[in-house]
């Protein structure tokens, strides 16, 4: 599943704001902290998650701490359509030691990977 979200750039613009804001290290630590999903948004979760772990300035971690940036999902996301072309919308909040310090509302869709030609030899 392929997701065109804008969740990426959001997260990283408010998390380079507050790295700036609080004076923290280079590597910021980060917890996406989300409950329990379906079956059907299980994907777009792993892929919240595989894309915050890939991101050189964030160390994604399982507890969070007090310097930890917290991103949550509060209200699960809403979907419409099938899975291969379902459209998500969510609230992303972003909190640190227990304070709220912004919310995004986000929107992505999915759809099947396209098949690619194999390469000439």
């Amino acid at each position: 599943m392929k997701i065109r979200s804008l969740f990426l750039v959001s997260s990283l613009a408010l998390a380079a704001a507050a790295a700036r804001a609080q004076d923290t290290p280079k590597v910021i630590p980060v917890v996406f902290a989300i409950g329990e999903v379906g079956w059907q948004d299980q994907k777009l979760a792993n892929l919240i998650r595989e894309t915050l772990s890939r991101t050189p300035s964030f160390n994604l971690m399982k507890v969070v701490t007090p310097d930890a940036l917290v991103i949550t999902i509060p209200g699960g996301f809403g979907r419409n359509g099938h899975e291969e072309s379902a459209h998500y919308d969510f609230t992303a909040v972003f909190s640190r030691n227990g304070d709220k310090i912004g919310e995004s509302l986000e929107g992505c869709t999915s759809s099947a990977p396209t098949p690619r030609a194999p390469p000439e030899r």
